[in-house]
């Protein structure tokens, strides 16, 4: 082959394994579920409320996203990692939660708790994210 030919292939495939090389990081990686949570807070008013979320299994994503009270109303959402373990070619992106505690706070106080089960209470959308089956009541 001649060296001109040569120069003129290698030419042809550098953008090409470069884009290869660069790309599987992208398609290896696997994507963040987000977990949505709204309901009301009854029986509480004033300053001082918040609610807090913890998935079990943790969900190894800092830092996760405020939820606020607007009369009496919250939504919020979590940032699950679905990575079970990484791999050489491709990852296991089947890391499920199994269950969310929702937490209700005045001043730093627990006053409220919900446990829900997500194979219950939540309904699994086609891009795997979940959603509630339907809004929480928290009472203190």
């Amino acid at each position: 082959m001649h060296a001109k030919n040569r120069k003129r292939m290698s030419k042809r495939f550098l953008p090409l394994a470069i884009l290869l090389l660069v790309n599987r990081d992208v398609f290896a990686k696997c994507a963040n579920r987000i977990i949505h949570v709204e309901g009301s807070a009854v029986g509480v008013s004033g300053e001082g409320l918040k609610v807090a979320l913890y998935v079990v299994p943790e969900p190894n994503w800092e830092p996760q996203p405020d939820i606020r009270i607007e009369n009496g109303k919250f939504a919020g959402t979590v940032l699950f990692d679905s990575t079970k373990s990484e791999g050489r070619v491709r990852d296991n992106c089947s890391r499920a939660p199994r269950s969310i505690r929702v937490l209700l706070f005045r001043n730093d106080q627990q006053i409220a708790l919900r446990q829900l089960s997500v194979a219950k209470d939540f309904v699994k959308s086609k891009n795997g994210d979940y959603r509630l089956r339907a809004p929480i009541v928290l009472k203190p």
